[in-house]
């Protein structure tokens, strides 16, 4: 049984950083940056071209890499080169990294899973149905390849609304809704295209829809004192959507609320049941009055965002620091409340150009609670997904004034904030 604690844990941070070996970030150097920033060495592991989803290319060279390791088939060899280079610590640097970076750290001796159950961390179909083999809730829905059988799923199963998506979990392309089966039939084709160049996997998921607000549930898992795995949630951010379905904010809330203890001891469950046994883990959870907690999707690769820095500044928690020190675990020390009242808001703005004006953007800068302001961390837009934007961070002690900047924010974006 696992262990969980809707609190942060900071760890001790006496032992010198280590060398972490980022799998697969398939032309993201987002994760390695990010290490590197905290004195960690960085290796980078690329599956050669024809291993890897044709839409994305090796990791753009950014001077940070200390090495890269082709992997090109021979896991063995692969593990030798990491062993070598005194590698400590494994992360995922994308969904389609989770399997190889699976095998490597179980061969290395610090495993995040069981390799034979890599899906269960990355695979939203995989999932649900674990879930609903240990009697956990998860949204209802159908796994497949073919449209036949999920039309079938949807004639026998009728909702007021359907998702259709990619299987695999943190592939940049955004869920479609679907009324019924003529929706489903048109946007079978497209999001299967989508689907194969973003992942190795052409499996689609049709699930229920939700009318629910969803939220965005960060945790990181060690090996415990008495042989379990210990799992901590560690930050939990609250969506909120615009009318036309597109994400408007995100909000960091406080970890003494009833949904933060709630979603942690929902995640413990399904941490357990996805079989992981180490590392971050950042899931995609809905909460409905009458069933509680629905898991979304899990993903097995560390969350980076605009927002981590003033994460750390509020908090003195460093959740991407947390999850390389899972190898060789150091004692929790327990994290204090922080500022009463501080608040963080992510504002996700609609792109609709290629770049914000300059003399907006400088506005939104030099507002009082701006602390961060740059793009998402994604590598690649995809056609399908006419909603990807910008982020702006707010933060402060003065809930107030967040929310005076936020509405400031909003005014300039309706006086089309991006350049032409």
């Amino acid at each position: 049984m696992a262990i969980t604690s809707a609190a942060p844990v900071v760890a001790s941070r006496s032992a010198a950083a280590g060398t972490v070996a980022v799998v697969a970030p398939h032309g993201s150097p987002a994760h390695a940056e990010a290490f590197a920033r905290r004195g960690w060495r960085t290796v980078t592991v690329e599956p050669e071209a024809g291993r890897r989803p044709s839409m994305f290319e090796p990791a753009r060279e950014t001077g940070i890499h200390a090495d890269s390791v082709k992997h090109r088939g021979s896991l063995r060899q692969t593990v030798k080169a990491l062993r070598g280079l005194g590698v400590s610590a494994v992360v995922a640097g994308s969904a389609a990294g989770v399997g190889l970076a699976d095998r490597i750290a179980w061969h290395l001796g610090f495993p995040l899973g069981d390799p034979e159950t890599s899906p269960l961390r990355g695979d939203r179909g995989a999932q649900a149905a674990a879930l609903a083999r240990a009697g956990i809730p998860a949204p209802r829905g159908v796994r497949s390849t073919e449209l036949a059988e999920v039309l079938a799923w949807a004639e026998a199963c009728p909702l007021p609304g359907y998702l259709l998506a990619p299987a695999a979990a943190g592939t940049p392309v955004d869920p479609v809704a679907c009324a019924g089966g003529r929706q489903i039939n048109t946007t079978w084709p497209v999001m299967k295209e989508a689907a194969a160049r973003y992942s190795d996997d052409a499996h689609l998921v049709l699930t229920e829809q939700l009318p629910v607000r969803q939220f965005v549930v960060n945790s990181v898992s060690r090996p415990g004192p008495f042989g379990q795995t210990e799992h901590v949630v560690t930050d939990v951010w609250a969506e909120t959507r615009s009318c036309d379905g597109s994400l408007d904010r995100s909000d960091l809330l406080p970890r003494h609320e009833p949904m933060v203890r709630a979603l942690s001891a929902y995640m413990a469950r399904v941490l357990d049941t996805l079989g992981v046994l180490r590392g971050p883990v950042t899931a995609r959870v809905a909460h409905d009055e009458r069933r509680g907690p629905l898991l979304v999707s899990a993903l097995a690769v560390p969350g980076i965002s605009p927002a981590d820095e003033a994460l750390r500044s509020a908090t003195g928690y460093d959740r991407l620091t947390d999850a390389l020190d899972t190898s060789v675990p150091p004692l929790p020390v327990p994290l204090g409340a922080g500022t009463a009242g501080h608040r963080i808001v992510r504002v996700h703005l609609r792109r609709s150009g290629d770049a914000v004006d300059p003399r907006l953007g400088h506005i939104l800068r030099r507002l009082p609670t701006v602390v961060a302001a740059g793009p998402e961390p994604s590598a690649h837009a995809p056609a399908l997904d006419k909603t990807r934007c910008a982020e702006v961070v707010l933060s402060s002690d003065r809930p107030e004034a967040v929310e005076a900047d936020y509405g400031i924010i909003r005014a300039l974006e309706g006086e089309s904030v991006y350049a032409a």
